[in-house]
């Protein structure tokens, strides 16, 4: 008895492995954008149980949070896209306009006394190799083009 062959065939992955690798520091950023908006949402509750002030720290705190969980997010799955059907400029593009304000935003954060060092630190440290992978990609992809 032979085994049957699947219904939907799934061509092999186009792209290299480190677009893997950034596809999942994507996540981390999603996952660590999520616990912070969690953790303010929470502070915020903390202060004030009510529901009227419940329901506005939740907008605040999700709407703020969706600055760096939309980034996160798409990032992660320009940067599986790129690993499954190969890269393209375009993943790129899109992935440096959703990163380098994050590491401008970190650097200028980090000498505040009142921002937690966790929340200028791990924005800096995810969305530099996700950036310089962006440019590096797009460098290699136009030397490629360009070789007869």
């Amino acid at each position: 008895m032979t085994a049957r062959e699947p219904i939907i065939k799934r061509p092999p992955a186009q792209g290299r492995p480190v677009d893997r690798i950034v596809a999942g520091l994507a996540a981390i950023w999603l996952f660590c954008a999520v616990a912070a908006t969690l953790w303010f949402f929470l502070g915020f509750y903390e202060t004030d149980p009510g529901f009227s002030a419940a329901s506005s720290a939740a907008l605040l705190s999700l709407g703020l949070g969706a600055f760096a969980i939309i980034p996160g997010a798409v990032i992660l799955r320009l940067a599986w896209t790129a690993w499954r059907y190969g890269f393209r400029p375009v993943h790129g593009l899109w992935t440096l306009v959703l990163a380098l304000p994050w590491i401008g935003l970190s650097l200028m954060a980090r000498p505040s006394e009142w921002m937690p060092i966790w929340l200028t630190i791990f924005p800096l440290l995810l969305a530099t190799p996700i950036s310089l992978w962006a440019i590096v990609s797009i460098i290699l992809e136009r030397r490629a083009r360009a070789k007869p």
